[in-house]
């Protein structure tokens, strides 16, 4: 339910707080005091256009609603003005997102905001919620199926219309994968090998050098020669018999290298068709990758990939034709089960009509006229074989018309009627201008009601009815201080004195004493209050 409301600089009300609880909650208030004002900023979190209601108290104007339901919290919220952020705990989203959010919580019946009634898909909703739930769950798992074996077929023949040039251009990749054969980490190896081809001189100059410094330039023989002083000394000081054995390690090494450098001067032989071998290959490599991957791993992965497509087209005729007969069995379930679920809307359609026409009067409109039709679609859609379509009449001469014909007023009582009758709507159902045109003996019926559907739902009420504000279990008033609009929970002589206020605009004792007798009695005043007020 709806815990708490907040508003900032929304057209006339600088700043409110709308504190609701459990059940039937009403607003009433002086007119212009901005009871419907709170309606529209419920609207913008339902995803309402924002014209002519950004106030003049500041750059922005922020509305914030907290809601409570079985273990979960959501608190939701919209500004506008500058940068429009809309939230979901804090968290920004899109207006879409907070759209769809809002309508998990919350039912919005009121005219220039958001009819969630207008909405075909809201009204398939009402309807199949006198539905058994298995018959929308066996027809949207046939409908998935259906769908899901219709998208594969549409590849397939999309495939096999270009199979042809496909298997063409898959066997030549593949014949020039596999032809090549490449090896992971083959062009590396190659190229390192043909970087030393490439550059023998400067390798022969440069090691041919180290080893004339170390053989023929005396380097090993200065190191002998310093090899025996240092142990000539050392019989007459033990510290330099370490020294001595340290140089005896570096010249082993030295001669090491030297013996090492002379066989690979005797290596370093030229081979220019070893090189452009190498060059060839590597071109090829460098070609394929570029073709079919950054790395030789990726073309030999590609390679796999064609293989697998190539079998796959190769069995496409022999696929399409399963495809096909899996298809046929698929769409006679799903028009079967199309069929069960149109008779069961046929016949819920049927009993709400009739059901309908038995509550309407009971709301101010004796001889209206509901009908609920079922549109057939061109072909089976997500939710059925049709849509739904409410259609609603007033006036005896006139054929029903689809409700966006209907006034405000008159779409909330149909709102509250399908209310009672489906238990299809949201947590909090808010409901403006029910009381529009009504008076006497329907407004009691009306308050009933709403008092009814305050057992299953959080109800909100924006009336001027003393009968439906009596049957509240939260009566809150709107007032406007200045530029301030306060919103005050009443309770004991302030509910009172308000109720008498709504039956005859003044305080007088005569009004005071019934205004305690609606609170204090069953709801219903004096059959002389009744006469005197129809």
């Amino acid at each position: 339910m709806l815990k708490r409301l907040e508003v900032r600089n929304l057209a006339v009300i600088r700043e409110a707080t709308l504190e609701l609880g459990p059940g039937l909650n009403v607003l009433t208030g002086e007119t212009g005091a901005g009871k419907s004002l709170l309606v529209d900023a419920l609207a913008l979190l339902l995803g309402a256009r924002t014209e002519g209601l950004l106030g003049p108290f500041g750059d922005s104007l922020l509305v914030t609603a907290f809601f409570q339901g079985e273990g979960e919290e959501r608190i939701l919220s919209r500004r506008i003005g500058g940068r429009s952020t809309p939230r979901i705990d804090g968290e920004v989203v899109s207006l879409k997102e907070l759209q769809e959010e809002g309508e998990r919580w919350l039912s919005l019946h009121a005219q220039h905001t958001a009819m969630a009634l207008l909405s075909p898909k809201r009204q398939r909703e009402l309807l199949d919620a006198l539905l058994p739930p298995d018959l929308l769950e066996a027809y949207g798992e046939a409908y998935r199926k259906h769908q899901a074996l219709l998208a594969e077929k549409r590849a397939l023949e999309e495939a096999l219309k270009v199979k042809a040039e496909r298997e063409d251009l898959l066997r030549f990749q593949l014949k020039e994968i596999q032809e090549a054969n490449p090896r992971p980490g083959e062009d590396q190896e190659l190229e390192a090998e043909a970087q030393r081809l490439r550059h023998l001189e400067a390798l022969r100059e440069r090691s041919g050098k180290a080893y004339a410094l170390l053989a023929e330039g005396g380097a090993l023989d200065l190191l002998q020669a310093a090899l025996r002083e240092l142990r000539a000394g050392s019989r007459f000081d033990p510290a330099l018999e370490a020294l001595a054995r340290d140089l005896e390690v570096a010249l082993e090494g030295g001669r090491a290298v030297a013996r090492e450098l002379e066989d690979y001067l005797e290596s370093l032989e030229g081979d220019p068709s070893r090189l452009a071998r190498l060059e060839e290959r590597l071109s090829l490599l460098e070609r394929l990758k570029r073709k079919y991957g950054p790395t030789l791993e990726e073309v030999l992965r590609y390679g796999e990939r064609a293989q697998e497509e190539l079998k796959a087209l190769e069995g496409g005729e022999e696929r399409l034709l399963e495809l096909e007969r899996a298809l046929a069995m698929a769409s006679e379930a799903l028009f079967k089960a199309g069929e069960r679920l149109s008779q069961a809307r046929l016949e819920a359609a049927r009993r709400l009509e009739k059901e309908m026409a038995a509550e309407l009067p009971t709301l101010g409109f004796p001889k209206a006229r509901f009908q609920v039709e079922l549109k057939p679609l061109p072909e089976p859609g997500p939710l059925g074989l049709e849509e739904v379509l409410f259609r609603f009449s007033a006036n005896p001469h006139l054929p029903p018309a689809p409700l966006s014909a209907a006034s405000g007023g008159e779409l909330s009582r149909i709102a509250l009627a399908l209310a009672l009758l489906t238990g299809a709507e949201a947590p909090t159902v808010v409901l403006d201008e029910v009381d529009a045109g009504i008076g006497g003996e329907t407004a009691w019926k009306v308050a009933e009601r709403l008092a009814r559907l305050g057992q299953v739902r959080q109800v909100l009420v924006v009336t001027h009815l003393p009968q439906i504000a009596a049957r509240a279990a939260r009566h809150l008033r709107v007032a406007k201080a200045g530029e301030e609009v306060r919103v005050e929970v009443l309770e004991g002589e302030k509910r009172i004195r308000e109720l008498a206020r709504l039956l005859s605009g003044q305080y007088t004792e005569a009004a005071l004493a019934h205004a305690r007798l609606l609170l204090e009695g069953s709801g219903q005043p004096s059959q002389g209050w009744v006469e005197a007020q129809e």
